[in-house]
């Protein structure tokens, strides 16, 4: 990434100068332990002053740097340092050359880095130069120009600045940091003239370690984000200027995301269009576009609107994600606190940003930290936080439903600066044991718990992690999936989520164990029954409140694989119209036209034969539409005659607590289309006409219109207000063939419009089959088989073209199976019972039907 690029986004709000006022005051509290960073770094830059590096010197300089790095707080592990040690004793005038390269050459800083690199790697491929070494070597040599390094900050500091960029090279991290540094530096040091690059990184390390910065910078930029949406909602033009001077790149994308669109969202791409023409638009320029676009409609589109709400998505586009990760840092603080360790909180729910009133907008943000034990917060106590413009509260809290519902024990702090983590902290834990009243945990205290103190700093597990030497790519798929699952499982949980058998870890886990100790040169622990312990160089384990074993990520070791789960996160493989036509068999024109009906209606039901791939199509006409094969965007279910609004929509549901209200699978995907207005979310309903509409959808089914989309109906049980976004798309699939259901409703019929996807038996088809393997004889046996029913099928006057056989029978021939055989199963085994059901009444029909074929 540029530096130009990551300076945009490290300098587009205030962040950076809340964060280092924060820092600042933190420096002068007895918790501030990082001054030794500048006297061991003064020594060694004394030292490197003048030295000759050489074959003769290089040796005493590499173990002089070893020497001096601090046990405690240590700028880079010891295994680094020592393998440096190793190679200069082996190769001395090799690493000299290095030395000197690293130190003194012009060239990029990310050059040098891995030049040095490859020549340690073909010394020894096992050896550690990380770019915690190289930031310490460059800092050993002036750390007014280059900073120390720490994996876990530059990952958080990306969050911190919504820079999207994954783990690179040893040498290109390293690079990117000293850039992120250098920006800070030249933009802090007009009002701080006295700054160093020591000083840049030890604010980067102490504003993503100490949660006393992290939390107050938090808070802080929270409230100055709801003190100004406050002006904004008094001033309107003042908010139409703030959209106007956003960032040209994303005033078109605004554009975009609001051509073509209805209603409130056509005043938006107007104003957004005018902007861009013109460089402003004025509130009376906004009513102008109000007028235009009310007449439009019958109703009145602007009862639940005024200039603000209208605005609000504009101006709160870009800064959503920011606001997120700023109540993420929050919540996972609290969490964290030493006295709520033991408890299992549902990770990063509740965040409820500025737009969490049915993102219409407003001045106040929350968030809300409860346990697992409960269906939601709304029925759980929990740890809860607010920020608006006038005070920031934080406490105890009960969810309105809640037994306790009409009771709080919340602090209220009117004054941002008066705000503080310790009293922060302090609140938190004295409302602890009021919580506690309200759970009642079983807990199993009779087991013996599993557990071995293995010293692995989080820095080392991010390099072994990177090793492939030590972690295969099999180990993560079992460790990512415990992460995913919030640190901890029990093997039979984590087998069931992978699809093992729950000993399937046995052997995969102690050798990854015993890989780890021979990198770090460490020996077993050895258990009660005198055998060495490998599980516990990963894991702790003990019996929670479950008679299951529980197993749990060592702290330090989730903590890093936190850093790289989000890094390695594999990129949204892009998915285009191109794709999608060489993997569907239909034509460019059909596509245009079902793209056009699903993006103007909204609805759209893919109805056909047996066999034509509906889902399949459904599915692949998602991504193309995205762009992406964004599986969090596209949902599916499946109606049946049992399928129920409170599966679809909310109802109560028994849980361990009595009855709660539950929310289903619709409701929970329009809240996540609501929460993001800027990006299509499909939902995919297979066999659709199986289930009543009327019932499933309740009071939902009228908002699923195109031209009620984002307005706002009561609820029936939880009486809020709810809307279906216009940004999301329903297409179900609907098998003409199924003499069981009955005519579609009316009302149904008037939602959706119809495509007809028919038997595609064409040269695309044709050589599918062929790149599979089957040969142009099998070809026209099938082709002369099917012809041959679908000619008699469509031609009944009983059943019709909707009944046809269709190409998805025969799409493709499993490798290393013989053509005969697979077809001959397919023919006997699946057409000819659809066929016999058909023709269940003419059993000669049958007979003729698959004679000969």
């Amino acid at each position: 990434m540029s530096y130009e690029v990551l300076q945009k986004n490290m300098l587009k709000d205030s962040y950076i100068d809340i964060s280092f006022r924060r820092y600042l005051a933190f420096k002068e509290t007895e918790t501030y332990d990082e001054a030794y960073k500048l006297d061991i770094l003064s020594r060694l830059n004394d030292y490197l002053r003048g030295q000759e590096i050489n074959e003769h010197t290089i040796v005493e300089i590499v173990k002089k740097i070893q020497k001096e790095n601090p046990s405690a707080g240590s700028f880079v592990h010891w295994s680094n340092t020592g393998d440096l040690v190793k190679y200069a004793e082996s190769r001395p005038m090799e690493v000299a050359e290095l030395l000197n390269q690293l130190f003194y050459s012009t060239i990029p800083v990310e050059e040098r880095i891995e030049g040095f690199r490859q020549r340690g790697k073909d010394f020894l491929s096992s050896i550690s130069l990380g770019a915690p070494l190289f930031g310490y070597l460059l800092a050993a040599l002036d750390y007014k120009k280059y900073p120390l390094y720490k994996q876990e900050v530059f990952t958080d500091l990306k969050k911190s600045f919504g820079i999207e960029l994954k783990l690179g090279t040893v040498g290109t991290n390293y690079e990117t940091y000293l850039y992120m540094c250098d920006i800070a530096l030249k933009h802090l040091q007009p009002t701080y003239p006295d700054l160093t690059m020591l000083d840049i990184q030890d604010f980067f390390f102490c504003s993503t370690q100490y949660q006393q910065i992290i939390v107050e910078s938090a808070v802080e930029y929270l409230y100055g984000m709801a003190v100004e949406l406050s002006r904004y909602m008094q001033e309107p033009e003042l908010m139409l200027k703030a959209i106007a001077e956003l960032d040209r790149e994303q005033l078109y994308a605004l554009r975009e995301q609001y051509r073509n669109s209805e209603k409130i969202n056509l005043i938006k791409y107007m104003v957004v269009d005018k902007m861009i023409e013109t460089g402003s638009a004025s509130v009376f320029d906004l009513e102008e576009m109000k007028d235009q676009v009310k007449v439009r409609y019958e109703t009145n589109i602007l009862h639940a609107w005024n200039n603000f709400t209208i605005l609000f998505q504009l101006y709160y586009a870009d800064k959503k994600q920011k606001v997120q990760e700023e109540q993420r840092k929050i919540h996972a603080a609290i969490r964290q606190m030493d006295e709520f360790k033991e408890m299992d909180f549902v990770e990063n729910k509740v965040l409820n940003g500025f737009n969490w009133n049915r993102n219409l907008g407003n001045s106040e943000c929350w968030l809300a930290v409860y346990e697992k034990e409960y269906t939601s917060h709304q029925t759980a106590p929990q740890f809860y936080v607010s920020v608006n413009e006038n005070r920031i509260q934080y406490g105890l809290y009960h969810g309105d439903q809640h037994p306790n519902s009409a009771q709080s024990d919340i602090t209220i702090t009117s004054n941002i600066e008066s705000f503080s983590y310790d009293y922060f902290e302090q609140k938190m834990t004295e409302v602890l044991n009021e919580y506690k009243v309200q759970s009642s945990n079983t807990v199993y205290e009779d087991k013996e718990p599993y557990h071995q103190d293995i010293d692995i700093s989080t820095e080392t597990w991010m390099e072994l992690l990177q090793d492939h030497e030590v972690f295969k790519e099999s180990d993560f798929a079992y460790l990512y999936k415990m992460y995913e699952l919030g640190g901890k499982a029990s093997a039979t949980q984590l087998a069931a989520e992978l699809g093992k058998h729950y000993s399937s870890f046995n052997a995969p886990v102690v050798h990854l164990a015993k890989r780890i100790l021979e990198k770090l040169n460490l020996v077993p622990s050895i258990g009660s029954d005198g055998n060495p312990t490998y599980w516990c160089i990963l894991f702790d384990g003990d019996y929670e409140d479950t008679p299951h074993f529980i197993w749990r990520l060592k702290p330090n070791l989730k903590d890093a694989i936190a850093a790289t789960y989000t890094e390695n996160i594999e990129q949204l493989d892009s998915y285009t119209k191109d794709d999608f036509l060489n993997e569907v068999f239909i034509d460019g024109k059909q596509y245009d036209t079902i793209a056009n009906l699903l993006k103007y209606k909204k609805n759209l039901i893919l109805q056909g034969p047996p066999g034509v791939g509906k889902t399949f199509v459904s599915k692949r006409l998602s991504y193309a539409l995205m762009g992406v094969k964004d599986t969090s965007r596209v949902e599916m279910v499946q109606f049946h005659q049992n399928y129920a609004y409170e599966d679809f929509v909310m109802g109560y549901r028994p849980d361990k607590h009595g009855f709660s209200l539950q929310f289903g699978i619709f409701y929970d995907f329009c809240k996540r289309a609501i929460q993001n207005p800027e990006k299509d979310y499909y939902f995919i309903i297979d066999e659709i006409n199986r289930g009543n509409l009327s019932k499933i959808f309740g009071e939902l089914f009228m908002l699923i219109e195109r031209d009620k989309r984002d307005e706002f109906v009561t609820m029936g049980y939880s009486k809020e207000q709810f809307t279906v976004p216009s940004n999301v798309y329903l297409i179900g699939t609907m098998n003409t063939a199924d003499r069981s259901l009955a005519q579609l409703e009316v009302a149904l019929r008037r939602r959706f419009a119809f495509v007809t996807l028919e038997p595609a038996f064409n040269e695309k088809w044709r050589r599918t089959l062929q790149d599979s393997g089957v040969s142009l004889q099998m070809i026209n046996r099938i082709l002369f088989a099917v012809e041959k029913m679908n000619s008699e099928i469509g031609s009944d006057f009983q059943l019709g073209k909707g009944y046809e056989i269709g190409h998805s029978f025969f799409t493709m021939k499993p490798e290393n199976m013989d053509e005969i055989a697979w077809y001959e199963g397919i023919m006997n085994f699946e057409i000819k019972p659809l066929i016999e059901e058909y023709f269940f009444d003419r059993p000669e029909v049958v007979e003729l039907l698959v004679e000969g074929i």
